[in-house]
Order: structure tokens, then C-alpha cells, then sequence
């Protein structure tokens, strides 16, 4: 958080409201008393309904409803009856047809002495019940406004304490500053690589490799000016438009930068005020499309001073860079990256259905596909609906170019541990089940199957410019814009924890972080390697999310795929990420030792390819040491608020996603996995093991944790259960459960995976 001032207003709010609280629970206690009073001393059961009906209907609200004294119009207003309510209108057990329906009987009662003294005694019942129901009320509201009060006073001191340190995990200040070590570490090496020039680069190397691949047939030939024509007049259209912004424009530009995460809490909430105002957005677009119309002189905005940098903390652990840009200089870059990035999109998405993409192929005899039309009929070989079609459009649909926006609603992509882009966990975890089906049609079609996945070291922070410069050249774009992006990726940098003395350097490699115009120039170079592959492979699929990939298939095939990849990293100037690299090979592919794939493990999140197994198993040792860190990060939280947002951010949502979704081709045995897991995590946490038979002296899981901690800070006993999980809105903690939704998938797999597949596969043969 940029400063105190937002805590300091909600402590503001806060305590007025507890005051309120304070007022109304004071006045309920002196009305229940009085109530109470009256009614016990009342001569008669119906005496006794009559007096407690009317004061809990006042109580909330109902001044008139217990009435039944003769000649008074019950829907009139009077003085009196603006008497200060202390509970909303409708709140209670008792609904106002309930207190209309007592109302009745106990006018009907003085008349009809068929209304039984059992009947009486249910009322009065009822009613006791119900104050006290309207008692645990405030005793709730005033236990829940101590809890935000805990919550506030830690934010605050949070905020105190490390005014001039490095932002935390994902803007969440009630994580503990733990890892200083890692994050120098991770900072010196980032600095190795922004603010070194690349020696290893050769402009000359990478328009060969360029014209090798792209200028090999007439019909890449054809593909490759068709894409060069789209790109030029486009960055010419796009340089003399005159008029870039509107209000609707600017209204997407604003969301779409707001989804980055780019700005800090201060610099948003200036760009929603500013939207708030029709006028103000007009001026800040008027003067975006001047900057726009002089886009031949822009320079960053601060540039002799720097553009601060701030470390931020993943949940995984790793420090991303982010820059602390002037917001009209980053508007501005969000509506050119976003235009530039859907250009990008729509004419790679061109040259992916032209003839120069090669499609993936099976080679059928032809007198098998004789006979499939002599039985099948005519259109029995066509490719609709075969699997290599259903493969493309996957492919197509949910990985190619999935890194920039296809239109400015869809806004901004991010790619990070926590999933936050819309569908991109989901696209992840696709991607596993995806590896998993094509490792049994595999086996089952050919006997084995290989996969091998990789990703590149400090991508972003590794890039050298001269190759993003020699891949949009070579792709036409102009030099007017050829110029613009060398202004936006050699930025005048400093960290803003270094203090006002901060040195000032200049990026000299790399990415800035969370621009969508850097996943445009990334994912310009990117698409060259997805290409190289298709050919290499003679129409495979380079399965890639951002600079994560993945291929499998054959032996052979993956082999080509790999030694592709590598002449596309040596050539651009990258470096694999050992970490992340690896083989696995299935089936009859195992007694294989094909030395040119990569060794190492396939992981993903917690997880990792066995290769004996031939599943996802998910690593111990790395929870392990996720539970050390989760155990740090609660107990440095000093409320309960905080607590439970860590809780939920690590146990309710990280392990659980790093898991990867349940589905069929997992099997229940991943299921199982996962929620053993879990178990194993909640009791490590709270020193609670599955053979303790001393439970009385033991926490038995998070919300007999909470129950303790709450008994102990407030007095508050025999929570119900539900308190935990409500929502806020509803005054509980919202607690995350996620064994919930993993057990309930559970019951809807009733197959293994080889039982699913020998089922379809002889349904095929039908």
C-alpha cells in the first residue's frame, strides 16, 4: 500500500460505526431488561405473550403489530411510533406474518377461551426465543467489530513497519517479510541480466534463420506477405489515426490496465476517480491523444530521474519487477500494447489456417480408406471430426497466441502462479489433462508414448532487444514503431528501496513486467519457435502458454521438436531453465535412451510425470517445505482477519491448484492424493497426527484452532460451524475449505482411467 491514508480512513469509519454498535446494543439491553421486567410480572400467560409480543415487535421494528386496543388505526402514523428501532425491519427468526399471526390469536384469546394455555405457553416460548436470538445478534455484531478493529490495527502497524520496504506477496501486507535472502538474490540476478548487453546475439544469425524458415516454399513465401502486408499498414493506420481516444476507449484502456496489476493501490484508485468524472476522462484522453499524435518525441515521463522499481513476493516464492510508471505514460502503453497485441493475434491466427502451417497427418493406406468409404460412405475420409482435427481446434482455440487479447473487452492477460487472468488456471490444468489423454490414445494406438517440456530462464527479464527488433523487422513492422518500442524497453530504471539516492540505470535486456504491450513483443518472437517446431515435426504441436511449453508424441517426433527448439534458443539469444526441463517416456517407449531429449523430471505446481507409474504423482518433499512457509507466514499474522487471508491464499487455494484439477484421464486415485495431502498439511500444521489418541489436549483442525484463538482475544464460546465458512457480507470468515469441491468431483469419476479408456476405444470399434 502506497500509504496510511486508507487504513487510517477505515479505522475512521470503523470506529464510528463500533460506536453506533455500541449506542444500539446499550439501548437493547435497557429495552430487554424492561421487557423482561414487565412480562414477568404480568398476571396471566396472556398478559405475559401480550407484553413480550409488543416489545420485540418494537424491537424491530413493528410498533404496531402487538396492538389490539379498540379504535386504533393500525396503519396510521403517530408520534410515538417514531420510536428509535433497534433491529432492521424483517431481521429475526420470526417473520412479520409470524408476528401478525400472534397478533390475532391473542386478540382472538381474549374472547375465545378455546385458545388454550398450551397454546399460550408455544407463544411465549417463541417469543424468549426470539430476544434471545435478537440478543446473540449484538453480541455478534459487537464480537465482529472488535475482529475488524484486531484486523485494522495490524494493517496499520504493517504498513508503520515497512513504509520503505519492498511490497509483498500479491498486496497483501499481513504476509510476513520473510525470504530477504532470496529476494537479494533473485534482485542481483535480475540486474545481471537488465543491465548487461547481450554479447552472445547476432542480428545476421537470426534474419538467416528467419528467411530459412519462413522463405522455404511458395507457400510460406505466400503466408509470410500476406503477414508483413497486414503489419505495415496497420502500424500506419494506427501512427496517423488522429483521433486514438474516446471516453469508450478510455474506459477499456482503464480496465484493461487496471486487470496488469501494474499499478500500485494509490495510482488506481486515481484512475477510477478520474473515470468517475466524464469531464476529467475526457481531458486525460485529450491529452493521451496528444501525446499520441507526437509519438516520434515521446520519452518516459520522470526519465532523468528514473522510473522506480519495486520487488514484489509471489506466492511460489520467486520476486517479479514491476515499474512504478507515470499512469498517462501507462495508459497510453495499454492502449498501444493492447491494439498492437490484437493486431498480432488476428494475422498469426491467419498464417496458423494457411497452407504454409502444416497439418498433422496420419498415414491411412489407401486401401483402408477404400474400404472405410466403401462401408462408411463417401465422406468417410474427410477430416471432420477425426482426432487430429479435434486436435488443431484445441489447439487453435485454448493455446496458440492465448497470451494476448483477442479483443479489447478481454483486456489484459496476466500468466502467474496464482492464475488471476480469466480461464488461465483452467487453461493450465486443461493442459495436464490433455498430456494425460494423449498418453492413452497413444499407448493404445502405438504401444508408447514421450513427452518433453521446458521453459526459458528469466525470460523476461533475458530477452535480448536486438532480437525482438530483427523478429518485427523481419515481420515489417516499420521504423517509426521499430524506434517507439527500443524508447519503451530501454527505460530508465531505479529501485525505489534504495532510497532518494537510488542509482539510475537503463534496461538494456528484457521485458518490462505486466505490459501487454511486452507479451505483444514476447510473444512475436515465441510464435517463430511454434512455428519451427510444426515443420521440424511435420505438423506437431508446440503446446505453449507463454514461455512454458510442452510436446509430446513418438519418439522420433519429439526428438525433431527438441532439436528444433534448441536452434531457435541458441539463435534468439535464450537459455532453457534446467529446473524446468525434462522427458518422460510410457509404454514400449521406456527401454528407450534417446540421449537428444533433455533429462530431467516433468513437473507442474506440486507435481511430477512418473514415468513407472505413468500418472502425475504429487511431491511430498515440495509441500514439505510450502508447509514451512505457510506455518511463518500464519504465525506472524496478529488478528484473525489476517490469519484466515493467509489460510485461505496458501491452504484454501495454493496447494489445492497446484494439485491440478480432478478429471477423468486422473483417475479417484489423484483425488485421493490430493486430499490426503491436504489432511497430512492440516495436521502438520496444528502438531495433530493421525495415531494421537490424546485429542482432548490436541487441535483437531483450522476451525478448532480459530475457536481457541477467538476464546482466548475475545471471550466468544461455542461458535457454530457455519461462523467459519459464511461469507463476510454475512458476518463470518469465509473461511476455504477445498476438500468440498475435491470430494464432490470424487463421486462423479466412477471409472479408472484404462477402464474409460478400453470402454471408448470399443465403442470406436462398434
Amino acid at each position: 500500500m502506497a500509504n496510511g491514508a486508507l487504513p487510517q480512513t477505515l479505522k475512521a469509519i470503523t470506529a464510528t460505526k463500533i460506536n453506533e454498535l455500541s449506542k444500539q446494543r446499550a439501548l437493547f439491553d435497557l429495552r430487554k431488561t424492561e421487557i423482561l421486567a414487565v412480562a414477568n410480572g404480568a398476571p396471566d400467560l396472556r398478559a405475559r405473550a401480550q407484553v413480550l409480543l409488543d416489545g420485540i415487535s418494537r424491537l424491530k421494528g413493528y410498533p404496531k403489530d402487538s396492538l389490539d386496543k379498540n379504535d386504533v388505526d393500525l396503519d396510521a402514523d403517530s408520534a410515538e411510533e417514531l420510536e428509535e428501532k433497534l433491529i432492521p425491519r424483517g431481521v429475526g427468526r420470526l417473520q412479520p406474518e409470524d408476528h401478525k399471526n400472534m397478533r390475532h390469536l391473542l386478540l382472538q384469546g381474549r374472547y375465545d377461551p378455546s385458545i388454550s394455555q398450551a397454546a399460550l405457553k408455544d407463544r411465549i416460548a417463541q417469543l424468549e426465543k426470539e430476544l434471545q436470538y435478537l440478543e446473540t445478534k449484538h453480541k455478534h455484531g459487537d464480537f465482529y467489530s472488535k475482529l475488524v478493529t484486531e484486523w485494522l490495527s495490524e494493517l496499520d502497524g504493517s504498513i508503520a513497519s515497512t513504509a520503505n520496504e519492498t511490497k509483498s506477496t500479491d498486496s497483501d501486507p499481513n504476509f510476513e517479510k520473510v525470504g530477504r535472502a532470496e529476494m537479494h538474490e533473485q534482485r542481483a540476478t535480475w540486474e545481471s541480466f537488465v543491465f548487461t548487453s547481450p554479447t552472445h546475439v547476432s542480428e545476421d544469425a537470426i534474419q538467416s534463420y528467419l528467411n530459412d524458415l519462413f522463405i522455404t516454399t511458395n507457400l510460406s513465401q505466400q503466408a509470410l506477405k500476406d503477414l508483413r502486408a497486414s503489419i505495415q499498414l496497420f502500424g500506419t493506420e494506427l501512427s496517423s489515426k488522429g483521433d486514438w481516444l474516446d471516453l469508450d476507449e478510455l474506459k477499456w484502456v482503464s480496465q484493461a490496465l487496471v486487470k496488469t496489476d501494474l499499478l500500485g493501490e494509490e495510482k488506481t484508485a486515481i484512475l477510477k476517480e478520474f473515470m468517475r468524472n466524464d469531464e476529467v476522462a475526457q481531458e486525460v484522453a485529450d491529452v493521451l491523444n496528444m501525446r499520441l499524435a507526437s509519438l516520434e518525441s515521446w520519452t518516459w515521463t520522470g526519465a532523468a530521474d528514473g522510473i522506480p522499481v519495486e520487488l514484489r513476493r509471489q506466492l511460489n516464492g520467486r520476486y517479479r519487477a514491476f515499474m512504478d510508471e507515470d499512469l498517462l505514460d501507462a495508459l497510453m502503453l495499454q492502449y498501444l500494447g493492447t491494439t498492437w497485441a490484437m493486431k498480432l493475434r488476428e494475422v498469426l491466427e491467419t498464417f496458423l489456417s494457411s497452407n504454409a502451417w502444416k497439418a498433422p497427418h496420419e498415414d491411412i493406406p489407401e486401401d483402408h480408406k477404400e474400404m472405410r468409404k466403401y462401408f462408411l460412405g463417401r465422406y468417410a475420409n474427410s477430416d471432420s471430426g477425426k482426432i487430429n482435427e479435434i486436435r488443431k481446434q484445441t489447439y487453435t482455440e485454448n493455446y496458440f497466441m492465448t497470451q494476448l487479447p483477442a479483443s479489447t473487452g478481454e483486456g489484459a492477460r496476466q500468466y502467474d502462479d496464482e492464475g488471476k487472468a480469466k480461464n488461465a488456471l483452467d487453461t493450465k490444468h486443461s493442459l495436464l489433462h490433455l498430456l494425460v489423454t494423449e498418453s492413452i490414445i497413444h499407448k493404445h494406438q502405438h504401444g508408447g508414448f514421450t513427452a518433453v517440456r521446458s521453459d526459458f530462464e528469466w525470460f523476461g527479464a533475458s530477452m535480448p532487444h536486438a532480437t525482438l527488433l530483427a523478429v518485427l523487422k523481419f515481420f515489417g513492422v516499420s521504423e517509426l514503431w521499430l524506434k517507439f518500442f527500443v524508447l519503451f524497453l530501454e527505460a530508465p530504471l531505479k529501485f525505489a528501496q534504495d532510497g532518494p539516492g537510488a542509482s539510475v540505470q537503463v534496461r538494456k535486456r528484457g521485458l518490462p513486467t505486466s505490459h501487454t504491450l511486452s507479451d505483444f513483443l514476447g510473444e512475436s518472437v515465441l510464435f517463430c519457435m511454434d512455428y519451427a517446431v510444426n515443420q521440424a515435426t511435420d505438423g506437431g504441436f508446440l503446446y505453449r502458454l507463454h514461455d512454458d511449453f510442452w510436446f509430446w508424441g513418438a519418439e522420433n517426433t519429439c526428438v525433431k521438436s527438441w532439436q528444433a527448439m534448441e536452434r531457435f534458443t541458441e539463435v534468439m539469444g535464450l537459455k532453457f531453465n534446467r529446473e524446468k526441463t525434462g522427458s518422460v517416456r510410457m509404454g514400449l517407449n521406456k527401454t528407450s535412451k534417446e540421449s537428444a531429449l533433455p533429462t530431467g523430471d516433468i513437473r507442474w505446481g506440486f507435481l511430477v510425470l512418473d514415468e513407472e507409474q505413468e500418472k502425475f504423482i504429487i511431491d511430498q518433499a515440495q509441500v514439505d517445505k510450502h508447509i514451512e512457509e505457510l506455518s511463518r507466514q500464519l504465525s506472524s499474522c496478529k488478528s484473525v482477519f489476517a490469519w484466515v487471508q493467509a489460510w485461505n491464499s496458501y491452504f484454501g487455494r495454493f496447494f489445492a491448484n497446484n494439485f491440478a484439477n480432478p478429471a477423468i484421464c486422473f483417475g479417484r486415485d489423484h483425488i485421493d492424493m490430493a486430499v490426503s495431502t491436504l489432511s497430512r498439511i492440516e495436521r502438520t500444521l496444528f502438531n495433530k497426527t493421525s495415531d494421537d489418541k490424546s485429542t482432548s489436549a490436541q487441535i483437531s483442525g483450522v476451525t478448532d484452532y480459530l475457536r481457541t484463538v477467538i476464546a482466548d482475544r475475545f471471550d466468544m464460546h461455542d461458535l457454530p460451524d457455519g461462523f467459519f465458512y459464511y461469507p463476510i457480507e454475512l458476518g463470518g470468515l469465509e473461511l476455504l475449505n477445498p476438500f468440498i469441491r475435491l470430494l464432490s468431483m470424487r463421486e462423479n469419476i466412477k471409472q479408472t482411467p484404462p477402464e474409460a479408456s478400453a470402454q471408448g476405444f470399443a465403442k470406436g470399434r462398434e
